[in-house]
């Protein structure tokens, strides 16, 4: 029998493929503004015509994984906690699936066979605790750069959600002016998320801020609404061994950690070390989240083998060219949900109070492949 004290390789797989999640009725919930604003809309890529009857719903592909991986934690541990990354358009049905419905069924469309834009994709909604958002208000394409107005507007569809159905929205900020900062802090506070004002200008998140955590809370935190405060810690190269920085996190006092569960990528937490960070300095509880890359490989994890390439496999499609040593994935590929179905498993049985869904906004890359 494998010991549960390492993220082992042997696990059995907790195939997403083998995963049933009964289909649940869509909310009538509406939202304005659900036109994705990015900054190369409606500009021509130079890309093959693909007929819209051979392009796929990619974002439903990811839909698919997450509510499999949320089963799977909840059948293992019924209060298991799912966060989601980005990725609004899983949860709030955008102009460009409608769009997508239109190109394939125009007579379903116009029969009213298909959720308005704006609607909420309930299945997907269900299956998450929260979202954790890059730069509502600064800091989302550079550091101490205020975010679009417009980015902002329609990233709050999914804060606004998530305070509607009772979960919670998490933001971090990335803000090193301090005068900006002042800023930043009264919108989070106006908007009611959950807030880490990142002040290293490499974005990383690979620090722990020398100041002490913001609302310290001497309570035991066993939920993520009690919760006042979080250190995401993504990365860990600035510490010279896993127990140095198993070490530095021991010591502090924020109410959630988010962590890459693998120091410098390579070396996994054991089952003691996840033990021992779910208590604060100070001796109450908190909860520890272990991130999991959904939509991106990289070549330091356990699971890498040294052939492999773009295109070896086959579901490895391309260098991410915002992440070195990480690749985008076909993540709707049986091969590649049976590994990632493996890491959850291997999460769960470290302990781990549960996950950020990393990367969950793949689909993007796909559809710039396959533009309407």
């Amino acid at each position: 029998m494998i010991g549960r004290r390492r993220f082992a390789l042997g696990l059995g797989a907790a195939t997403l493929t083998s995963l049933v999640v009964a289909p649940t009725a869509w909310a009538e919930m509406r939202f304005s503004g659900m036109v994705r604003p990015d900054k190369d809309a409606g500009k021509l890529r130079d890309v093959p015509y693909t007929p819209p009857e051979k392009i796929p719903n990619h974002r439903q592909y990811m839909r698919d994984i997450v509510i499999g991986l949320a089963t799977y934690g909840r059948q293992r541990k019924p209060d298991f906690i799912i966060l989601l990354r980005n990725a609004p358009e899983l949860l709030i049905k955008e102009k460009r699936e409608a769009d997508w419905e239109e190109a394939r069924d125009p007579d379903g469309s116009a029969a009213g066979k298909y959720t308005p834009v704006g609607s909420v994709i309930r299945p997907c909604l269900e299956a998450l605790d929260g979202i954790l958002i890059d730069g509502l208000f600064c800091g989302r394409d550079r550091v101490d750069q205020p975010t679009d107005e417009a980015m902002t507007h329609y990233m709050m569809n999914a804060v606004r959600l998530m305070e509607q159905e009772g979960r919670r929205a998490l933001t971090i900020e990335y803000c090193d002016d301090a005068k900006l900062r002042g800023k930043v802090a009264a919108d989070v506070r106006r908007a009611m998320t959950l807030s880490y004002l990142d002040q290293d200008r490499d974005k990383r998140l690979s620090r722990i801020p020398r100041h002490r955590p913001p609302q310290e809370n001497a309570q035991h935190v066993t939920d993520m609404a009690l919760a006042k405060n979080f250190l995401p810690m993504l990365h860990s190269e600035s510490f010279g061994s896993r127990g140095d920085w198993v070490s530095a996190l021991q010591a502090t006092n924020y109410d959630i950690l988010l962590l890459d569960p693998f120091w410098r990528g390579t070396e996994p937490l054991t089952f003691a070390d996840v033990r021992s960070l779910k208590y604060k300095e100070l001796g109450a509880r908190r909860l520890v989240l272990a991130t999991l890359p959904v939509g991106c490989a990289a070549d330091t994890r356990y699971y890498w083998k040294p052939d492999w390439t773009v295109g070896n496999p086959s579901w490895l499609v391309a260098h991410d060219p915002s992440a070195s040593g990480e690749m985008i994935v076909r993540y709707w590929d049986p091969a590649w949900k049976a590994l990632i179905g493996k890491y959850m498993q291997g999460l769960v049985d470290l302990g781990f109070d549960g996950v950020l869904l990393d990367s969950a906004d793949a689909y993007l890359y796909f559809e710039d492949l396959m533009p309407l």
